[in-house]
């Protein structure tokens, strides 16, 4: 008696593994987005409000400064660095976050200056908002909203479709 398997019952096997990744593949590409969206909102929303919670503790104002070229950059070539001094590149950094995690995921800056500064008194953010994407879905767009008057700081979906990655639209 002949133990084993025949090279037919292998490529069997093999084709029928090959079509159940295939299948796969796009469901875990839109995971991987998905997860990346969340993440980089819940990371931005935090820098945000460690900015706003630091100013009113150390009593006095501090800057995030966003490093980019160009006003979008969608190759993981940005840095948001919170600081305590107006320029640039100068004081101490508090906290920072870097888009080399976020390839593939555009994103835009609306602040003069490219820069968002907290106030001493109430820490209140100066007003703009950061919109970030996948590359090539720009209708999947999620934006983090700050206001001055209202000290108000908020993740939402920009489509007016409705809800993306679980945030309801703006």
């Amino acid at each position: 008696m002949n133990r084993g398997f025949t090279l037919l019952e292998l490529l069997i096997v093999i084709v029928v593994l090959a079509i159940m990744l295939s299948w796969s593949v796009p469901s875990y590409q839109s995971l991987t987005e998905s997860s990346k969206m969340k993440r980089l909102a819940s990371e931005l929303n935090g820098l945000m409000l460690l900015g706003k919670s630091q100013a009113v503790l150390q009593r006095r104002r501090l800057w995030a400064h966003v490093h980019m070229t160009g006003s979008t950059s969608d190759d993981g070539q940005w840095r948001i660095a919170l600081t305590d001094d107006s320029a640039p590149g100068e004081g101490k950094v508090i906290q920072q976050i870097d888009g080399v995690a976020f390839r593939d995921i555009a994103v835009e800056v609306s602040y003069s200056s490219n820069q968002i500064s907290f106030d001493d008194v109430h820490g209140r953010p100066s007003s703009g908002n950061i919109a970030f994407y996948p590359v090539g879905k720009p209708t999947h767009k999620l934006k983090l909203i700050s206001h001055t008057q209202s000290a108000r700081i908020r993740v939402c979906s920009s489509n007016s479709r409705g809800p993306h990655y679980g945030f309801a639209s703006c």
